[in-house]
């Protein structure tokens, strides 16, 4: 069967609120990010949060599926701040990962200067290195406007970097955003490297915007069964990225409909 994850902010930013929410709604696998506001982004989260979360962790009643405390959300010429998520950001959210059992962090492929860098595969590299002497896998989050935006530019970097324990957080409707047509042709490139998805709907015109899924322009029928079909299905984590307002009410809504698109999968392949 399979488990649906979500981002806990995405139901609340209270973690208490946000966990017997979700498991009220069948939910169990939780990726962490922002915990009491939305500038309060993992690891650097309130002790007493981390505290709650933990217990549920140790008590089995909730997974925590990965952690995406933003790292390289920058541009690669900034390189103090380059140097800060390296050397402090990304251990103190190796630290953090142990306590709460987790081996997947989150990342992101740098905002784009106004020409391209080839210090972005050289940075990444790095981390992937550390990520891997500590043992810890790491998966790049497509979004627009950086290197990492579509399908294709993201499994070109990771190729690049050939590290075993590098991946994608892929976000079909980030690529949608950046322009590409995320099913199936980001995908074609994508689906060797994949990690982690992040399931939201969205449309790219007038403006990119987030959207309840089937009201977009993802094709995600098509996509879970690739990702069925293709074996994917077993590696990988689950987890709904709402983005649309109002959260909670949104939230149920996306769970219903997610549900009707697998079981219609699952009802096809039997036949």
């Amino acid at each position: 069967m399979i488990q649906i994850g979500i981002v806990s902010d995405e139901i609340s930013l209270d973690i208490k609120e946000s966990i017997e929410i979700g498991l009220k709604l069948g939910i169990k696998n939780y990726e962490l990010r922002c915990i009491g506001g939305y500038e309060k982004r993992v690891p650097y989260v309130d002790s007493k949060d981390i505290d709650f979360i933990l217990k549920n962790v140790e008590s089995g009643k909730i997974n925590i599926t990965a952690l995406s405390p933003g790292i390289f959300k920058i541009r690669p010429s900034e390189h103090e701040k380059v140097k800060f998520e390296l050397e402090t950001v990304l251990p103190d959210t190796f630290k953090l990962a142990r306590k709460l059992s987790v081996n997947k962090i989150i990342i992101f492929g740098f905002i784009k200067d106004q020409r391209p860098d080839d210090s972005v595969v050289e940075i990444i590299k790095i981390a992937s290195s550390y990520a891997q002497s500590e043992n810890f896998i790491l998966a790049i989050e497509n979004e627009p406007g950086f290197y990492c935006d579509t399908g294709e530019n993201t499994s070109k970097i990771i190729k690049s970097i050939g590290a075993k324990n590098l991946g994608a957080n892929w976000d079909p409707a980030n690529a949608i955003g950046a322009g590409e047509f995320a099913y199936p042709s980001g995908y074609k490139f994508i689906k060797n490297y994949i990690f982690n998805l992040h399931i939201k709907d969205a449309v790219n015109h007038p403006e990119f915007k987030c959207t309840l899924i089937g009201d977009g322009a993802m094709n995600w029928f098509g996509q879970l069964k690739a990702i069925f079909q293709d074996g994917i299905i077993n590696k990988i984590d689950i987890t709904l990225e709402t983005h649309h307002h109002p959260l909670i009410e949104s939230t149920i809504e996306n769970l219903k409909r997610l549900n009707l698109i697998i079981k219609s999968i699952n009802e096809l392949t039997q036949l």
